[in-house]
């Protein structure tokens, strides 16, 4: 006869086991394709998890202020480092119904659910009901600006009947330097205007201005591929082409307020400093490192716009800052910079030391007003080290000490002598390459020598030069536009853009500069003798790229 209460035992503990393994439920996390959306505009919304719920979810409720287009449920798997991934994902393709701010509700997947979503729905840009099947606008998000804040340029193809393939322009900014940054890939949605419904193909880019003035966007060209209504052409690529031109669009560009006297203007949507320590600030110990990360975010400006981080001096505490890491985001919203400066910092001595507080002026593009990012003051205490440290510089993180070498045998002479003649043969083919790039400098120059100079750019090269000797930077920046428009005729060049994209990132380095000086209002006056020295070198190498073919690139497929 069996016993019952072993069995009984063992039950239990089976149980509790199995119990204790079952599988976490798992997060649901919510992402929108754009955010805000126009009224009668189609977006995507993403619930994604990474298993099965225990119950399909209801989003009966959305409809309440959302016609929803598609509903969509996908599944994929990956493996990473030998693990299984997986992932299910439900897409829903929504229209809102109406203009406001609308309040996304938790959705339930089984034991799990999502968390709230807030959507905004603005009104349509479109100023009226379009008359045409094919209709290419650009708008702005503002028509005044500051000189080197962003402004995003939104193009928009609609299309109320079919199309096979498109196309757009590139986008030309006349009258006012501008710095143009493309904002992703091309977008597709869905539209009704006027109870019509159209495709919308969307591609943005963030200006940043470089002085201020009228600036104009040149009218966008795109072209269209109808598809083709031929039974011989199954790749649909002999159908009608339409071309489009949208109408110009033209902003005022305001120069820096005359209340902003910060060092280094910065006009941005949201601007912060934070700082993060790699190690446990309690424990502190001296002779011992620790590193401290000082990070500068700006919405609206780039990482090449955000000024070198100066940390204070501290006593008592050596400083060894490492390179600065410079990185930008791309959002409908724009272009997010973020530079990040780390720090190693190592106490001499036990005690408590005072970190002073960092501050950082900048203008709030959305209240009109200078305000402040800071860094509080904070008060650091190092303890006394274990043992005694040996004199001497410490050992900065990163850093690796080389050990003493060890003996190493005596190569034997074959060895050797293969090693020699190897050498030699290296140094003779070291020794003909000089000649022959000597060689070959020396015609170039000869041959440059011989050509006939034209007398526009010795004149242009004589006022960049003078600019550049006397220090001038406004000269300097109207002069070297000449300069570049004389040397690359009959090619155009519209802006200091334009010509540092075609000669490369050195004269583009320069160019920014040269703006830098003149709009970040810096103490230290602007030195023209590298961008001069840059200039001849560029007449020397005649590095110009050839002029593109003129028209549009190869039509893109509509996915």
């Amino acid at each position: 006869m069996v016993n019952a209460k072993p069995m009984a035992t063992l039950l239990v503990m089976l149980t509790l086991t199995l119990a204790g393994v079952a599988p976490v439920a798992a997060a649901v996390d919510v992402s929108i394709d754009r955010n805000p959306v126009q009224v009668n505009e189609s977006f995507q919304l993403v619930f994604s998890l990474d298993q099965n719920p225990d119950r399909d979810p209801d989003f009966s409720i959305l409809q309440q202020h959302f016609l929803i287009l598609g509903n969509n449920r996908s599944s994929s798997i990956s493996i990473i480092n030998g693990e299984y991934q997986r992932s299910i994902k439900w897409t829903l393709h929504l229209m809102p119904k109406q203009i406001g701010e609308f309040m996304i509700p938790a959705i339930r997947f089984g034991s799990e659910r999502s968390e709230p979503f807030q959507v905004t729905v603005k009104p349509s840009t479109m100023a009226s009901v379009p008359h045409d099947q094919l209709v290419l606008e650009v708008l702005a998000d503002r028509s005044e600006a500051y000189v080197q804040s962003q402004v995003i340029l939104t193009l928009r193809l609609l299309s109320a009947t079919d199309i096979s393939a498109y196309q757009f322009g590139d986008v030309s900014i006349e009258a006012v330097d501008a710095v143009v940054e493309p904002l992703g890939d091309v977008r597709q949605y869905q539209t009704r205007i006027a109870d019509k419904s159209y495709l919308v193909l969307e591609k943005q880019f963030a200006l940043f201005p470089q002085q201020s003035g009228r600036l104009e966007v040149a009218p966008v060209m795109a072209e269209v591929r109808l598809p083709s209504r031929s039974s011989y052409d199954p790749f649909q690529t002999g159908g009608e082409i339409r071309r489009l031109r949208s109408q110009p669009v033209f902003i005022d560009i305001e120069p820096i307020p005359a209340d902003f006297t910060a060092p280094y203007w910065l006009p941005a949507n949201r601007l912060e400093l934070r700082e993060n320590w790699q190690g446990d600030l309690n424990a502190l110990v001296a002779g011992e490192p620790v590193t401290r990360s000082v990070t500068l975010i700006a919405d609206g400006l780039t990482a090449a716009q955000l000024p070198e981080l100066i940390l204070p001096a501290i006593d008592g505490i050596k400083q060894y800052p490492d390179q600065p890491s410079l990185d930008d985001s791309r959002s409908s919203d724009g272009i997010r910079g973020r530079r990040e400066q780390k720090v190693a910092l190592i106490p001499g001595a036990a005690g408590r030391y005072y970190l002073p507080e960092i501050s950082l002026p900048w203008w709030n593009l959305q209240t009109g007003k200078v305000e402040i990012a800071t860094l509080p003051a904070r008060e650091l205490s190092v303890n006394p080290g274990t043992g005694t440290a040996p004199q001497g510089e410490p050992v900065v993180p990163g850093r690796v000490a080389t050990a003493p070498a060890e003996p190493v045998a005596a190569e034997t002479a074959e060895t050797g002598r293969f090693w020699l003649w190897l050498s030699l043969v290296l140094a003779c083919g070291w020794g003909a390459s000089i000649v022959y790039w000597g060689l070959r400098v020396r015609r170039e120059r000869w041959r440059r020598q011989r050509q006939p100079e034209s007398a526009s750019l010795a004149r242009a090269r004589r006022e960049l030069r003078k600019a550049c000797d006397d220090g001038d930077a406004a000269s300097a920046r109207q002069a070297l536009l000449v300069w570049g428009q004389a040397l690359l005729t009959p090619r155009r060049v519209h802006n200091l853009h334009d010509l540092g994209a075609i000669f490369g990132a050195d004269l583009a380095s320069q160019i920014g500069l040269l703006n830098q000086s003149l709009y970040a209002r810096t103490q230290q006056s602007w030195q023209g003798q590298a961008l001069m020295d840059l200039c001849l070198q560029l007449e020397q190498s005649a590095r110009v790229r050839e002029p593109e073919p003129a028209g549009l690139a190869p039509l893109n497929p509509v996915g």
